[in-house]
């Protein structure tokens, strides 16, 4: 093992096989934007998130039962994995998939790359081992840009009209207009929202860390599932459209490989190589995703895509320059 990966905390360093499993896992996780992208049109959001949880929850609970390997039994185990599943799984599913009714998967891609940098900002503020420097200061805020440029011209436009004009009847009912430069705006918040649970959630698994990977992974997509489907009956029905053959392969991908062995996937790489390798999905998922919608609906991203792209990967990548001083003291 080499100084650099032993000083990082990787139990060994990564191989050209384990540099493949990064790749292949950026193109699993790029490429579920896609394949919600496709589920939409034959279901609702919920309904999507429904399917996806309960396909991924099965192939894991399945695993499990395989391998015999038994439930946690103490009930803090149980109060931390409710809270992780809400914000792991049930909560940045539900949240992405309502997003993309309005916003192209490739958008999305690149929205959800601001994750890291959300992280950074939570580790901040909530723990004492990740704290501010000048890099991180200045990644967040390269990447902070590039999202506020995905909002688009006329959503500010929209935004200054409405600070102009104010708030009334018509405002409030064009904010949920199908088609509408708000329907856009809130998708978007929406998928960011996202990417914001998926940081938090990271920071809430640090006490899972004894569980098994197939344990802990079966267990919070069970108990995601479980208070999932009845807000999804409650507000859809679990109703679909007309249901494509394509959409069935888009939600079974979702749930059985976007979720459930990804998840095997990005667990065993974490065990074999560090968080601090598997940390570097990041700069691959947006890439893959706006490479995969471009190829599917053979649609050019936009160039304020490709621009927040750049900006985005470019704040991650500043962010995690390391440097012994830091600007923001512990407890500051």
């Amino acid at each position: 093992m080499t100084d650099q990966w032993r000083r990082a905390g990787a139990i060994r360093a990564p191989n050209w096989v384990d540099t493949a499993r990064l790749f292949a896992l950026g193109a699993i996780w790029g490429s579920a934007f896609l394949s919600i992208e496709i589920g939409l049109e034959s279901m609702g959001p919920f309904t999507l998130t429904a399917s996806r949880l309960v396909l991924s929850a099965g192939l894991l609970l399945g695993l499990m039962a395989l391998a015999r390997l038994p439930f946690p039994r103490q009930g803090w185990v149980w109060r931390r994995l409710a809270l992780v599943s809400l914000f792991n799984a049930a909560l940045p599913f539900a949240l992405i998939s309502w997003g993309q009714q309005s916003v192209d998967s490739a958008m999305a891609a690149v929205l959800m790359g601001a994750g890291p940098l959300i992280g950074l900002i939570l580790n901040h503020l909530f723990t004492g081992d990740d704290r501010m420097s000048a890099a991180k200061v200045l990644g967040v805020s390269l990447g902070f840009v590039g999202v506020l440029l995905l909002f688009g011209e006329e959503a500010w436009a929209a935004l200054q009209a409405g600070w102009r004009g104010g708030l009334n009847i018509a405002s409030v009912q064009a904010l949920g207009g199908a088609g509408g430069v708000w329907a856009g705006v809130l998708g978007q918040l929406a998928i960011v929202g996202g990417a914001a649970s998926y940081a938090l959630s990271g920071l809430l698994t640090r006490r899972l860390s004894h569980l098994d990977t197939r344990v802990a992974a079966a267990s919070m997509l069970l108990l995601s599932t479980l208070y999932f489907l009845p807000l999804a009956f409650w507000a859809e029905g679990l109703k679909v459209g007309n249901l494509t053959g394509r959409a069935i392969v888009a939600v079974l991908f979702l749930g059985l490989v976007a979720s459930g062995f990804a998840a095997l996937m990005r667990f065993q790489l974490i065990k074999d190589t560090g968080a601090v390798f598997m940390s570097q999905v990041s700069y691959l998922v947006p890439v893959f995703g706006v490479a995969f919608s471009a190829l599917f609906f053979l649609r050019a991203p936009q160039p304020q895509t490709l621009a927040a792209l750049l900006l985005i990967l470019c704040g991650v990548a500043v962010s995690r320059i390391r440097k012994k001083s830091q600007i923001f003291p512990p407890g500051g």
